[in-house]
């Protein structure tokens, strides 16, 4: 039988009104109890439970002095309070402080594990001596620190004194002092990469962090690889906040002297034995309204990273190098953006710098809006390996624009817009030192907006009723002699490729210096089906969206008429999603592109994706993808991408993907390439990945 009894109605029962327990009432219970009036003490057995409505303390015996406040617990004692817990053998609590000393202690607060000698303090702060740390459970795999002193506090961060880090029992790196944060892993990046590559020859990497500092990790990779030599490179990160403001960035970088088959680069010259990179990035908030961003990637040659790094090159295959400052204003921006070429195997339209002013939407009156921005650039574009001409041009540029909505209850809405924008090129062409071209703009946007309502029920798709929300579009604009001028412009910001349809509006067009012929007429068709979702709102069924231009006048390459782009995403259940999206000509009916992708998966259990590309007379590819987890600590993947075109398999990929101790990803693969690459043609592959971090 458990006894429950209040201390404030015990001490009453036995000692004078003016000797009473001056701090709060606590709740005891337990199965026996009993006073010793020689030392003041009630002494509590069997599930002993000590409550004062912010700490529980928990043991098989409770030993409770009423004119000191302390209770002394031994035999299974846990302390808990709100998501601290602390268990032990042997404690001490004040009440009067709430604070502690403990014996052997263990504490735990995911995802970090606590072990030590002894600790005091209170459940906010309290030292731990001769300690250890765990990321996760203990184990032989997990990333684990052992300190002289660990300082727990606020449950946000910790102090370690004479501290060693490592893996499991092996720690062979020595921190003096170092204070981590306790929403960071313990150890911010830490890789293994190993196997084999006829390119490279057999090869082993590592890369690791360390903490220097509460908010900043220090570290290095290291890759060896016997055909080619030995990559070294300093790493680190940082995510500091002081004052609500943040600043946040890493770095990554190797330099190797490759004495390998080093080939050719994209320009067709040959690669240099002394190769590296550099990557960094950078964003901070220097105030409340103005933020740095920054990201540098220098290259010692275009295929460094391709070789040596393909994770990362096949993420980002042309490296951008840009430093911005945005200010936000109260209804506008300011940016300083400067773009420079470090590289001289790629192109760049270089801003050195870029000054814009950009204005919100602002009401006239009569529901009229406005809008404006304006800026000037110094742009400088070099030919790859500086093998042509500098082109260079200061440009200032002004666009300003009125639209007037005009709307009829939810269901239709026509925008006319009237709008100009003013170009002067100082360092102009074609025999002239400057030169100013204006041009106009009118057009509209309209929408017409419908929907309906279907009770359909199905409960093996969860469909709980179909609504259709239909939008046909139209937009118009009009530039009048849109091209003219362009015998004395230099053409920097020209067109770029792209297979999607461009932006409509002057204001909006980013190729200034290269325009062409603009009347066009765009109709749009948006249709969406939604059901409602069994959380919250609604979730989308089925997507479908129809885009069309019809140019009134146009270039000697266009025709009237642009291509008919669709997009469709088909997404019944969870675990189902259809998309495509196809260009189709409507000159002649024939398929100019065609991008599918299929995604099947059960949960975690197994995934099944298929991918197709086709662009006429370049592109024909399918790429089959397929994840199976076999229980909790392995999982098979496999990959097949076959080149319709060639006839072949560009890559056939293999692998075995283990957890270990809920930590560590090991994958396991063999790969299999075909036809002409850079790449080798069989690579066998061993990554030991952190989960999370």
């Amino acid at each position: 039988m458990i006894r429950r009894f209040s201390l404030l109605y015990l001490l009453i029962l036995v000692v004078p009104l003016g000797a009473q327990d001056t701090v709060n009432p606590a709740d005891l219970s337990a199965e026996t109890s009993d006073f010793n009036s020689t030392n003041n003490t009630f002494t509590f057995r069997g599930n002993a439970r000590l409550s004062d409505g912010q700490t529980l303390l928990e043991a098989d015996t409770i030993h409770y002095n009423y004119a000191t406040g302390i209770a002394t617990a031994e035999g299974h004692v846990s302390l808990t309070r709100g998501a601290e817990r602390i268990l032990t053998d042997k404690a001490s609590y004040d009440r009067k402080n709430q604070s502690f000393t403990l014996a052997e202690m263990r504490a735990g607060r995911f995802p970090y594990f606590i072990s030590g000698e002894s600790a005091q303090g209170n459940m906010s702060t309290f030292i731990v001596s001769r300690a250890e740390l765990s990321y996760r459970e203990p184990g032989p795999y997990q990333p684990t620190l052992n300190a002289g002193t660990l300082t727990y506090m606020d449950g946000k961060t910790l102090n370690a004194e004479a501290a060693h880090i490592g893996i499991g029992s092996i720690q062979p790196f020595s921190l003096p002092h170092f204070t981590h944060h306790l929403n960071l892993p313990l150890v911010s990046y830490l890789s293994f990469n190993g196997g084999y590559r006829s390119s490279l020859g057999v090869i082993a990497e590592a890369g690791l962090h360390l903490p220097l500092g509460a908010d900043t990790r220090l570290g290095c990779t290291l890759g060896i690889y016997t055909a080619r030599g030995i990559m070294f490179g300093p790493t680190g990160s940082y995510d500091i906040i002081r004052d609500n403001r943040e600043m946040v960035g890493d770095i990554q970088s190797g330099f190797i002297n490759d004495h390998g088959d080093r080939l050719t680069d994209l320009l067709g010259r040959p690669v240099q034995p002394n190769r590296g990179y550099v990557q960094w990035w950078h964003a901070q908030d220097l105030t409340d309204s103005l933020r740095v961003t920054a990201q540098v990637n220098y290259w010692a040659d275009s295929e460094v990273l391709r070789d040596f790094r393909p994770r990362d090159f096949f993420r980002i295959q042309e490296p951008d190098n840009y430093v911005q400052a945005l200010h936000t204003g109260a209804n506008y921006f300011v940016s300083a953006f400067t773009r420079f070429a470090p590289n001289d195997f790629q192109r760049v339209q270089e801003r050195l710098p870029e000054v814009t002013f950009d204005v919100m939407p602002l009401a006239l009156g009569g529901g009229f809006y406005q809008r404006f921005h304006g800026g000037f650039a110094a742009l400088r574009e070099a030919s790859p390996g500086k093998a042509g001409p500098v082109r260079r041009s200061d440009r200032l540029d002004a666009y300003y624009a009125i639209n007037r909505p005009i709307t009829h209850e939810d269901w239709f809405s026509f925008t006319p817009i009237v709008g100009a924008r003013v170009t002067h090129y100082k360092r102009a062409v074609g025999a002239k030192d400057n030169y100013t071209r204006t041009l106009g703009e009118i057009g509209f946007d309209a929408a017409l907006r419908y929907s309906a309502v279907n009770d359909y029920r199905n409960d093996v798709w969860q469909i709980n009723g179909i609504r259709h929300l239909l939008t046909p579009r139209l937009g118009y604009r009009y530039i009048p002699d849109a091209q003219k001028g362009r015998a004395y412009i230099p053409t920097i910001d020209d067109r770029t490729f792209t297979t999607y349809l461009p932006p409509m509006g002057l204001g909006d067009t980013r190729n200034i210096d290269d325009l062409g012929p603009t009347n066009v007429l765009r109709i749009g068709l948006d249709n969406t089906w939604q059901t409602r979702d069994t959380e919250y709102g609604s979730r989308d069924l089925l997507v479908f969206n129809l885009a069309n231009d019809f140019r009134f006048e146009r270039s000697p390459t266009q025709r009237t008429a642009s291509d008919l782009h669709s997009f469709l995403a088909f997404m019944p259940a969870a675990w189902l999603q259809f998309d495509y999206y196809q260009r189709l000509s409507t000159h002649d009916f024939t398929l100019q592109e065609f991008n599918t992708s299929v995604s099947i998966h059960d949960g975690d259990a197994w995934r099944l994706q298929f991918s197709s590309h086709f662009l006429r007379q370049d592109i024909e590819e399918y790429v089959l993808q397929y994840e199976h987890r076999l229980n909790e600590a392995y999982e098979i993947l496999t990959k097949f991408h076959y080149d319709n075109r060639r006839r072949r398999f560009n890559e056939q990929a293999f692998g075995l993907r283990q957890n270990l101790g809920n930590t560590w990803s090991v994958e396991y693969l063999i790969t299999v390439y075909d036809g002409p690459r850079r790449e080798s043609n069989f690579g066998f592959n061993i990554a030991v990945e952190t989960f999370g971090f």
